[in-house]
């Protein structure tokens, strides 16, 4: 009974790992994207 309780914390807890890595990733693309559109328009119009 203890073992099924720590496995499901176990599991909860890696897939909210899991999840925050995910944000993570996306959040550095989006972050990266944005910083090279803005340094490619700044660029281009000077």
């Amino acid at each position: 009974m203890i073992k099924s309780r720590q496995s499901r914390r176990e599991k909860d807890y890696r897939e909210t790992l899991n999840d925050a890595q995910f944000a993570i990733a996306v959040l550095a693309i989006a972050s990266g994207t944005l910083i090279s559109f803005i340094i490619l328009a700044t660029l281009w119009f000077v």
